[in-house]
């Protein structure tokens, strides 16, 4: 069977979630354009629980909506992933000790594949119960729950429309701007990290790759005697990877020269290496080292844009820098039109 593609399933996951968020940010600014039409700050003050209180409801239901969709192809994502690294060591199985079990017939395969979706899934429920939204006030960013972002922004930005201080466009410009600069977020509350929620689901779509694949190859190692691997390749490596991927090494080396287990070293983070059992004598190397030099050439060559130097992988960083701004510029544009913002600023936003 052919590798699964693991990016492509991995980026439709990010794009189900950053959807959601767009959904939500959708029903604030309705909320905001329909709360406006109040003229009364006393009758805006008694609405205002089960207002809010119903468009928080609607971001749950979009919350749920997502995880429901991204659960399926997570899971035969999952299922693919274990199966192509189990069943690629198959010759390499039959030549070395002449037994081969079948995936389905594999019992600790399947426990372990179970174990990586129960845990893979409860990291999404937790993802989805500690949403946030996070904006800036001054030069400080602050992070904002559910509730307290609808009771507080929200409130503000319609008290300013009916008070008269503010108009409308103005309003509701920087509402989506604080929206959209920020994005749906997940926030670690006790160190202050955090991630865009796409981000967050598509790490932890990959990590659960990372996993099955590390465990299945380990194990394969041990039934086949040997200690030594293969890490793959993969084009526009960051530097430091590109100096080790392509090559085969022993489990020690795999520490010591790749940086296993290490945050900025293989299956670290953001890492898409993988690596597998290696039989000297019966596996047969995928990336030679005349080809690996070539490679490596090519991607260390410079491009200038801009007045700047970027190498294959700077290109790739600097590609998805523009895209994240692009996407929220998108946002903008939408969230504008949907608020019935005048022509004028929505043309600007698209300009």
């Amino acid at each position: 069977m052919g590798k699964p593609d693991i990016e492509g399933i991995s980026l439709r996951v990010e794009n189900i979630w950053r959807a959601a968020g767009l959904r939500t940010m959708q029903d604030i600014v309705r909320r905001i354009k329909k709360e406006s039409r109040i003229t009364s700050t006393a009758d805006y003050q008694l609405n205002r629980l089960l207002a809010l209180g119903m468009s928080t409801q609607e971001a749950e239901r979009t919350i749920k909506e997502a995880l429901n969709a991204t659960y399926p192809e997570m899971f035969e994502l999952y299922d693919e992933v274990a199966n192509w690294q189990y069943v690629r060591n198959r010759d390499v199985y039959e030549q070395v000790n002449g037994k081969f079990i079948p995936p389905e017939e594999n019992e600790w395969l399947q426990k372990m594949s179970g174990a990586v979706k129960r845990q893979t899934k409860d990291e999404l429920v937790n993802l989805a119960q500690s949403y946030g939204f996070s904006v800036m006030i001054g030069s400080r960013r602050v992070f904002t729950p559910f509730s307290t972002y609808y009771h507080q922004y929200v409130d503000a930005a319609v008290m300013d429309i009916i008070s008269g201080s503010f108009d409308y466009n103005t309003v509701i410009r920087r509402a989506v701007k604080q929206m959209t600069d920020s994005g749906l977020r997940t926030v670690d509350y006790a160190t202050g990290r955090s991630s865009r929620v796409d981000v967050a689901v598509r790490r932890a779509v990959m990590t659960g790759v990372s996993q099955i694949s590390e465990k299945i190859n380990e194990r394969t190692a041990k039934e086949l005697g040997t200690d030594y691997f293969e890490v793959d390749w993969h084009a526009n490596a960051r530097p430091s990877h590109r100096e080790w991927q392509g090559k085969v090494y022993s489990k020690d080396e795999l520490e010591t020269v790749c940086g296993l287990h290490t945050v900025t070293g293989l299956c670290g983070a953001n890492c898409r290496h993988s690596y597998y059992a290696f039989v000297p004598g019966a596996s047969k190397r995928i990336y030679p080292d005349e080809w690996l030099k070539e490679q490596n050439r090519k991607e260390a060559e410079t491009k200038t844009w801009q007045g700047k130097e970027y190498d294959a992988y700077e290109r790739t960083q600097k590609q998805r820098q523009m895209e994240t701004a692009m996407r929220a510029q998108r946002e903008k544009v939408q969230l504008l039109k949907d608020s019935g913002a005048s022509k004028d600023e929505v043309m600007l936003a698209r300009c």
